[in-house]
């Protein structure tokens, strides 16, 4: 079949790219680690020529999304301000300089700001686009998880407000580089999840009373030297703390205990499921592959990208 679009998300670690046909279905995929991080003297063109090869024999318009737009990627694409409709994500693409058989143009990512700061996104609104187009959705509550998770509202299919978590990155460095990592299996050695030890630190970060996280994640050596936490248990024990803390303080702020859509992976999403259960929330699930081809065909078709008008 004709490949008349090409769909690209490329984050920090890794990337993933599809080739779609005139319907925006996926006829072929392709994946790889050359996230950002393992780039070179900028050669991103030379990157994505490598992941594309015979693709971009074809002619079809690249569209990108995910970390490649931000200020350590190829090229940095301003943000749009929430609110904002998801719909307008294809005002704000640009381009890049470098030569190509084909333009790749990249989709901006969204910040918000308030008195406390500022909050910013990449990649995750093309998701939410995905879950809007795919499931016919224009309200409600959004969960990314990941790296740095996201928690979202959208109403009217605008993004109005989100905020980020740590979540995905502090357990990876308590994990490999602190003092709670000692008493633990090496780091590079498999984590096999424990759903008991999962629950009881979800249980103990979600509760009304618990205390803060920077002292609920002391419990990890405390139980453990007396024999409470056993070095297998201990890293699931603490996905379960940080995971409790996100959710209990997520829910509070969006004041609200409705229906959650939840976007990511599927090992990511069995992860938070377990924890809404736990918590009485119901939680809808979708996997990023299955949306994200879709959103981003759409973006190009509504910014008049090759023939796809």
């Amino acid at each position: 079949m004709t490949i008349r679009c090409i769909a690209v998300d490329w984050g920090t670690s890794n990337r993933r790219a599809w080739a779609l046909d005139g319907a925006g279905r996926v006829i072929a995929r392709r994946a790889d680690d050359q996230g950002l991080l393992a780039i070179k003297d900028r050669a991103f063109a030379a990157s994505l020529q490598t992941l594309l090869g015979d693709w971009m024999d074809e002619g079809a318009p690249i569209i990108m999304c995910g970390m490649v737009g931000s200020r350590l990627g190829w090229v940095e694409v301003p943000y749009l301000n929430a609110p904002v409709s998801l719909a307008e994500l294809g005002n704000g693409l640009k381009t890049t300089s470098d030569s190509l058989p084909e333009t790749p143009y990249i989709v901006p990512g969204i910040a918000r700001f308030d008195a406390a700061g500022a909050d910013v996104m990449r990649g995750e609104e093309c998701q939410m686009l995905g879950a809007l187009l795919t499931q016919g959705k224009r309200d409600g509550i959004f969960l990314l998880p990941g790296t740095h998770a996201k928690w979202a509202r959208l109403e009217a299919g605008v993004l109005t407000d989100f905020r980020t978590y740590m979540t995905g990155e502090l357990f990876a460095q308590l994990r490999k580089g602190s003092s709670l990592a000692q008493l633990m299996p090496p780091a590079d050695a498999p984590d096999l999840f424990d759903g008991d030890a999962f629950d009881r630190g979800f249980t103990a970060a979600f509760a009304g009373d618990s205390p803060g996280i920077t002292h609920l994640l002391f419990t990890v050596r405390s139980l453990s030297l007396f024999g409470r936490l056993t070095p297998d248990e201990a890293p699931s024990y603490l996905s379960g703390l940080l995971i409790g803390a996100e959710m209990k303080d997520a829910l509070s702020w969006l004041k609200g205990h409705e229906t959650v859509t939840a976007i990511g992976s599927a090992k990511l999403l069995e992860t938070y499921d377990r924890a809404a259960r736990i918590a009485g929330i119901p939680l809808e699930r979708l996997e990023s592959d299955d949306i994200l081809p879709p959103a981003l065909f759409s973006i190009a078709r509504a910014a008049g990208l090759g023939d796809l008008r």
